[in-house]
């Protein structure tokens, strides 16, 4: 009796209940990639406690979602007719290294359902057993390295992921977004290298790349006269994610106007060869680098966790419209104060910056010069713009600055009115939390004036209810104070906390990466 009742839903109401279904899948798929352990959806997944840690990488034993389309397909030969007659359903694939053989035909039917319609394509060969550990890697030598057999799964896995990007490849004229993860440095060449082959179909509705190699010291470089992705394509790219992937990987036809977001991840230190040189990042890619990025004049949002040796240009590049960015390096000080000055960017509103490494002590002395120098609007040697920022994000800064620098600092960035002193700093939080405190010369020499909002981490609560106390008395309280210490000191008063519109107490972050403490993913203690 059930099942008649569902064979004569109407069509109108079927496509409405397929596609909360196909909406839910994505939600599931979504949190299936930001809960899985070690290697969550995250795309700054790379860090110091991967390093450290030197952890051993268990076989995945987790499924992605089960595709809801090919189950509802199999409830009734009613909900099959309707689906196989509606295109417009199938445009969401979902394929992971789980499926085994099973893959292929996955692929080949939402290909053929989905008629000419455009397809947002996401594949998951992510094992964590597939990760190379490394120090382990390191302290091999490269033949030792060769000879270590690769196991049948991830051979087995290779040979499921050709077969399947083979498939999707007739049909790269209806790509629409591409995602691919990998934690195997086989599988990204082999999705790399069957992606620069030429087709007779060209790339044109391509919007969305993700290429995301996580987890493995062996970032996937490019020989600069290697095929590039998409031969002979011009597609109008508007998301660009590059994960462990080099940036002359894709085309220069890739970096356009049509660019507004772009994510980079390449790390000099792991793609380093052993016992021959130490140029890293050679000056070659970096001469393409800076030549891609001054050709995205339409940028939006840039973020670089990038080790550079220096960062020089002959002309300044203009991104006149880039709004936010973040940078995340170990080499910071070798290149941020160069990139701050050479590239121009007189509508940035959002400035994150996090020093990736964990040496007790990291100035960046010359990046708090060159803010300095750019938000002075009497400065001689400031660049061409005047940078007026809405949000400031500091992260790991374990530094021992000039105090007068930094009150300078934050006396001209009169605009802010969000500032985060992120975790990962210890007690170094303390000089940049005591340049919020206001001088005897009142409310016209007052650090960062407009401030509502502040996001502070590993700042001693005396000092916190200082600056609280001391700023509310001259210039009215805080909107918003996020506040987290692990080291709890019954001797100092509460009395601070009702004197900010909003007080938060953090409890345990989601992670330490940087786009999760600036999107605030964390837990509150009442």
């Amino acid at each position: 009796m059930a099942s008649s009742y569902v064979e004569r839903l109407p069509d109108d109401i079927l496509f409405m209940i397929f596609k909360l279904v196909c909406e839910d899948e994505k939600e599931a798929l979504h949190e299936y990639l930001q809960d899985r352990p070690g290697v969550g959806i995250c795309w700054d997944d790379w860090g110091d406690d991967f390093e450290t840690q030197c952890m051993e990488w268990a076989p995945a034993s987790d499924n992605p979602p089960q595709s809801a389309l090919l189950l509802a397909a199999g409830v009734c030969e009613h909900w099959q007719s309707f689906l196989t007659r509606t295109p417009s359903m199938w445009t969401a694939l979902q394929i992971s290294f789980h499926e085994g053989a099973a893959a292929l035909e996955h692929a080949r039917i939402f290909l053929r359902h989905s008629g000419t319609s455009l397809l947002q394509i996401t594949l998951l060969w992510d094992d964590p057993s597939w990760i190379v550990d490394l120090l382990s890697d390191t302290d091999t030598t490269d033949s030792e390295s060769e000879s270590k057999p690769t196991p049948r799964e991830e051979i087995m896995a290779g040979v499921h992921l050709v077969l399947v990007l083979q498939e999707l490849y007739a049909h790269v004229h209806r790509w629409r977004e591409f995602t691919l993860r990998t934690t195997s440095i086989a599988h990204t060449y082999q999705a790399l290298s069957l992606m620069s082959r030429p087709s007779i179909h060209p790339a044109r509705k391509l919007e969305k790349l993700h290429l995301q190699f996580i987890h493995n010291p062996r970032h996937a470089t490019h020989i600069m006269d290697e095929p590039s992705l998409f031969p002979g394509s011009v597609p109008p790219i508007r998301d660009l994610l590059l994960f462990g992937i080099s940036w002359t990987w894709p085309s220069s036809h890739m970096f356009s106007s049509h660019l507004s977001d772009l994510r980079i991840h390449y790390d000099y230190c792991c793609t380093r060869p052993r016992a021959h040189d130490n140029d890293g990042t050679t000056s070659e890619q970096a001469e393409v680098f800076l030549q891609l990025l001054g050709a995205l004049v339409n940028l939006r949002t840039l973020a670089l966790e990038l080790e550079l040796v220096s960062f020089s240009v002959t002309t300044p590049i203009e991104l006149p419209h880039l709004h936010s960015l973040a940078i995340k390096s170990r080499s910071m000080a070798s290149w941020t104060p160069e990139f701050l000055h050479d590239v121009h960017m007189p509508n940035l509103r959002i400035l994150t910056l996090c020093v990736a490494t964990l040496e007790p002590v990291n100035s960046v002395q010359g990046v708090f010069a060159e803010l300095a120098t750019l938000t002075d609007p009497d400065a001689d040697d400031r660049s061409g713009y005047l940078l007026e920022l809405d949000e400031l994000h500091l992260l790991n800064f374990r530094h021992r600055e000039n105090p007068a620098l930094l009150h300078r600092l934050f006396l001209q960035m009169a605009s802010v009115e969000t500032l985060t002193l992120g975790p990962g700093a210890d007690d170094k939080n303390v000089a940049l939390a005591m340049a919020l405190l206001p001088t005897p010369y009142g409310l016209s020499d007052l650090p960062l004036p407009s401030l509502q909002t502040l996001v502070a981490f590993d700042v001693p609560k005396h000092v916190m209810r200082l600056i609280v106390l001391e700023r509310t008395m001259l210039a009215g309280p805080l909107e918003e104070l996020y506040y987290h210490n692990d080291r709890e000191d019954k001797s100092v008063p509460d009395d601070w906390h009702h004197e900010v519109e909003k007080y938060h107490r953090i409890g345990s972050l989601n992670s330490d990466r940087y786009m999760d403490v600036v999107g605030r993913q964390w837990s509150y203690l009442a």
